[in-house]
């Protein structure tokens, strides 16, 4: 096994003495292998051609990741939905068993977070991911059968092994199909769909909830939704292409250009080998731990407004006026999203800015909540509405995953440690919101308010430190020939394909 140090005179000497084809044969570790040897050995592409293949994978590779997204979010806030349409007077909790039920979710992702990365790295992406897919809608189909916290806790368990490789296998489905440049607001998009699930799920349990069956209006809403997250796994299992060595709507041709097209990222597609020193250099990257903590404080707001229904209607309006005013939230969580990664596309080193910003608006609607009297019901629910513009915040560490970090292991621990802090601040979340405070939860929305303020602290942290390295390795180019540059530039492009860390790689920036 070659070794992951830089290697960037050798390899520049290598280039210049033989074939690029057959100098490259010895180092790619990326599993799109020949297309790579190709890809480096052709000429500039050009801008039309790379057009025509981004406009493909656009129609073809973002809707399936749009659509899941929204299916993920409706899963995960479906008890949410239920707990103001009679699951309550089915089931009686008993102390803080609801926070409990919402938690336990969490539990099952944070168990299965690693081993299912582990397994995805091993086999075929796509197909994992839609097989976990048609799992978790079968789950979600018998909590319908439920009538106990034991049983409810073990489905809900469940659900969290089976969705816990549904974010970081999107995190890696972005890095192989677009460039560093595009990510941004693919990413925003499909992560901008947590919104429209919401939108839609609330539309369904509101109609859900005027029909009379024999069923409670509950059990209906599990029920349709795991059938339909159910037929779209399978469905998404069928058309989701594994990489662009396995997929039937581009000719070789076209293959290698969308291989040319993300040469520029660095980061190569993924590699199938382990490698134990990146293992190493992810826990002890200070950019990563942040990341971590970003993640963590951001989830614990996330963990305590999936009481967002309960907190409404505590203002007095009845369940069916509850399910109408979540949509004004939807509504700003999807338009929040898109504006920011449109802002990330146009303005160059804003992400992080951007996140900070995002959190001006819950921080306002946390105080309206708290401060407002309680008669002003109106009041206080703008200021719930104002928490929409929150998942900026994840949609940023999402982003910054699949571009800042090079190596394929690595970054299969950095997005493990992310989603292991996403865990516990869902599983923390949701503990700060007693049932002796309801319906205000006043100390609930002081948490989520100091976790807002955090996030901003946190998120201009890893800003200086990206920039600070950036600067650095800017510096470490200086007096070196145009030549010199552009041969180790090559260098760097072919590193990608090596599967070489963004910490050896020395034409590696980061996006701030």
């Amino acid at each position: 096994m070659t070794s992951n140090k830089p290697y960037d005179q050798s390899i520049v000497a290598t280039l210049s003495s033989i074939p690029d084809a057959e100098a490259t044969a010895h180092y790619i570790k990326d599993e799109t292998g020949s297309l790579v040897e190709r890809a480096l050995a052709s000429g500039p592409m050009d801008n039309q051609i790379s057009r025509k293949i981004r406009t493909k994978i656009d129609r073809r590779v973002l809707p399936l990741l749009c659509i899941t997204y929204a299916f993920q979010f409706m899963v995960k806030t479906s008890m949410d939905y239920c707990s103001v349409y009679g699951i309550f007077p089915d089931y009686k909790p008993h102390g803080q068993d609801y926070s409990w039920i919402i938690s336990i979710f969490y539990f099952g992702y944070l168990a299965a977070e690693y081993p299912s990365l582990a397994i995805m790295q091993k086999f075929r992406l796509a197909k994992f991911l839609g097989v976990n897919m048609i799992l978790w809608g079968a789950i979600l189909m018998t909590t319908a059968a439920c009538s106990s916290f034991a049983c409810f806790a073990t489905v809900r368990f469940s659900l969290g092994v089976v969705e816990a490789t549904i974010s970081p296998g999107f995190v890696a489905i972005t890095g192989i199909w677009w460039t560093r440049q595009e990510q941004a607001s693919r990413s925003s998009l499909w992560i901008s769909f947590l919104g429209v699930g919401s939108f839609i799920g609330t539309l369904l349990v509101y109609g859900l909830a005027q029909e009379h069956a024999q069923l409670g209006g509950w059990k209906r809403t599990f029920l349709k939704l795991g059938g339909l997250n159910l037929i779209w796994g399978v469905l998404f299992s069928l058309a989701m292409p594994d990489s662009p060595v396995t997929v039937t709507w581009l000719n070789e041709n076209e293959k290698i250009a969308s291989i040319q097209r993300v040469m520029g990222n660095k980061t190569g597609t993924r590699s199938r080998r382990f490698v134990k020193s990146q293992v190493v250099e992810a826990v002890t990257d200070p950019k990563i731990i942040i990341l971590g903590l970003i993640s963590f404080v951001n989830a614990i707001a996330s963990g305590g407004l999936v009481f967002g229904s309960s907190i409404i209607q505590g203002f007095g309006f009845d369940p069916l006026e509850t399910a109408l005013l979540n949509l004004p939230l939807s509504v700003i969580q999807v338009g929040t999203q898109i504006g920011s990664g449109f802002l990330f596309a146009r303005i160059r080193n804003s992400r992080l800015h951007i996140a900070s910003l995002a959190m001006i608006l819950p921080i306002v609607g946390t105080m309206l909540i708290n401060q407002l009297q309680p008669a002003n019901k109106w009041g206080r629910l703008v200021g719930v509405w104002l928490l929409g513009s929150y998942p900026v915040g994840f949609m940023t560490i999402l982003g910054l995953l699949s571009t800042n970090i090079a190596g394929t292991t690595k970054r299969s621990v950095a997005s493990g440690w992310v989603f292991v802090c996403y865990c516990a601040g869902h599983i923390f979340g949701p503990q700060f919101f007693k049932s002796t405070e309801a319906p205000a939860y006043r100390n609930g929305i002081k948490a989520i308010f100091y976790c807002f303020v955090m996030n901003i602290l946190l998120n201009q942290v890893l800003r200086i430190i990206y920039d600070l390295e950036n600067k650095r390795r800017d510096r470490s180019l200086e007096g070196k020939s145009e030549d010199e540059v552009l041969a180790t530039k090559r260098s760097s492009e072919l590193q990608g394909f090596k599967d070489v860390t963004d910490k050896d790689n020395v034409m590696f920036r980061y996006a701030l």
